[in-house]
């Protein structure tokens, strides 16, 4: 009779052992089969001869329904969600992200960006708080720029100005915290710092319109009528078909036609 329950419990374990086995290469399939369409949704979305957002949306969302903790899945539908202005869709999604992966900071950098589209400053606050202070985040200069952002539209302008100074400090090539220094320059009345700003961002971006538009506002400021021209019209010429273009096209024409050169001028 002993002998009848050792073989006995020696075929339960084996019918253990293989149902495990099997659990796990069935999972082991799922992810494989989950990558797969995750990459093709990743090819739709970013492919630079046709993008296609609703082939890649079908794909991630069945990347998703075969693993559900395929968290660069779950980044790129968040991805995906911004591009439709769905900003709760994209929440969910770099959450459950971050939730999987705790390190993922291109999730958190993502999360952080859709709270500041929604003007949600605190809640962005909190995340690019976190990131400044992650040693291993590897573009922390980004980070200071959104925190100064989310600082700068609670109306807490000395946090805002040491965050984008930081930002510069960290990533002199970093476009957006020379505009945002300057604007605050700007707003205080102190039109030379701003325009020292707005000049070093041009050295390290000649093409990021903005500056050109705030430039123009400045050398308008100080009835440098001319020069300000010139900004406005390059200004216009980088931004094509935005309402940048359009608010640089309003200013030239506020400052109205060149002056005629004087008698005996070439």
């Amino acid at each position: 009779m002993q002998r009848m329950t050792e073989v006995v419990g020696a075929l339960v374990i084996a019918l253990v052992v293989g149902a495990c086995g099997g659990g796990q290469a069935e999972l082991k399939k799922r992810r494989e089969q989950s990558d797969y369409h995750y990459k093709l949704a990743y090819g739709h979305y970013f492919d630079q001869q046709n993008p296609n957002g609703d082939a890649a949306l079908q794909e991630v969302l069945l990347a998703l329904e075969l693993d559900p903790d395929n968290a660069d899945a779950r980044f790129l539908a968040g991805i995906i969600f911004m591009g439709r202005s769905q900003h709760l869709d994209a929440i969910e999604q770099f959450k459950v992200a971050i939730a999987v992966r705790p390190d993922f900071h291109f999730a958190m950098n993502n999360l952080g960006t859709t709270y500041l589209a929604l003007e949600r400053w605190d809640d962005a606050i909190a995340i690019f708080e976190k990131l400044v202070l992650d040693r291993k985040y590897a573009t922390p200069g980004t980070a200071q720029n959104n925190l100064g952002w989310a600082y700068h539209q609670k109306g807490d302008v000395e946090r805002a100005q040491k965050h984008y100074e930081q930002a510069l400090s960290l990533s002199p090539n970093l476009c957006p915290p020379y505009n945002n220094l300057a604007m605050i320059y700007i707003d205080r009345g102190s039109f030379e710092s701003a325009a020292k700003v707005l000049e070093r961002g041009l050295k390290k971006c000649p093409t990021y319109a903005e500056l050109y538009y705030h430039l123009g506002r400045v050398e308008a400021r100080r009835a440098n009528v001319d020069v300000a021209r010139e900004r406005f019209q390059r200004c216009r010429e980088l931004s094509g078909d935005s309402p940048l273009a359009e608010r640089c096209e309003s200013h030239l024409s506020a400052l109205g036609p060149p002056s005629a050169p004087s008698e005996g001028e070439p």
